[in-house]
């Protein structure tokens, strides 16, 4: 009698077999997903190095950089709300929807209500996980819908009505933060939602809501990734820090771990403090 032999797995190779490729997984998933985050980190350095350029391209039109948010009156509360972000829409090839905004108004307002809703690919870190759009509530008002962002201006050149030029920065550029990421807020916690809107902040003729904060301070009270829910402090979904672009234009990532003194000390651009390394 012809006998056949048998191929194929018995129960006990087929389990070996699951747990060695279980095994392979399990050592090189975390090796590919980190291989991505730092691509997106890349990403996330190009598109800040984008708008420092967007930045400096204004500058050199206007001999100075645009406030980082306009207001229309002498009381804060009179404010139009735009921020340097609509202001560089011309230099990083979004002319087509600076024209259509009305800067004679708040950006809460009549035509400009739809249009600050228009989500920019330049505004968002890829490894933010927030909608490019987002609900705000306002107290006593309509909803509506906003565009959100990851990238705000360092108050130190980017604040209310300011009118930096890049002869002030006597500290020296490469040592001056000019933007920074920002965790686009989503009311984890319960907290109010926040983001950093392309378009500035939320404003309306009789006042404004801090949701979309175009500028912060940076303070050592306000350490990097310190809180994820508040306004004041950069952050972003990175691990170990977050990007920034300088007022040379170049683009970094800081540790959160930085010094606070020095930390505090890149925000000011004409401190006279002397830096270390960062």
């Amino acid at each position: 009698m012809q006998r056949f032999a048998r191929t194929g797995f018995t129960l006990i190779e087929l389990l070996v077999s699951i747990s060695i490729v279980a095994v392979l997984i399990a050592i090189l998933l975390p090796a590919v997903q980190s291989s991505r985050e730092s691509v997106r980190r890349i990403h996330c350095q190009n598109r800040l190095r984008q708008l420092g350029l967007g930045l400096h391209l204004y500058h050199e039109q206007h001999l100075r950089f645009p406030a980082g948010s306009y207001v229309l009156g002498p009381a804060f509360q009179q404010l139009s709300g735009w921020g340097w972000g609509a202001m560089i829409l011309p230099s990083i090839e979004q002319a087509a929807l600076y024209n259509q905004l009305d800067f004679s108004q708040g950006t809460a307002v009549g035509g400009n209500l739809p249009l600050i809703a228009t989500p920019l690919g330049e505004w968002r870190c890829p490894t933010d996980i927030a909608s490019e759009q987002m609900m705000i509530h306002p107290v006593g008002r309509p909803a509506l819908q906003v565009a959100s962002g990851n990238y705000s201006g360092s108050a130190g050149l980017l604040s209310e009505m300011s009118s930096h030029r890049i002869s002030d920065v006597t500290d020296g550029t490469s040592q001056t933060i000019l933007l920074g990421e920002r965790v686009v807020d989503v009311s984890q916690n319960g907290s109010l939602p926040h983001t950093a809107g392309w378009f500035g902040q939320i404003a309306y003729p009789d006042g404004y809501e801090y949701r979309s904060v175009p500028h912060m301070a940076i303070r050592r009270a306000f350490p990097i990734n310190g809180s994820m829910t508040g306004a004041r402090h950069f952050s972003s979904r990175h691990m170990g820090g977050a990007g920034f672009c300088l007022a040379d234009g170049s683009a970094r990532f800081i540790n959160k771990n930085i010094d606070g003194q020095l930390w505090e000390f890149l925000g000011t651009p004409a401190g006279g403090e002397t830096l270390g390394e960062f």
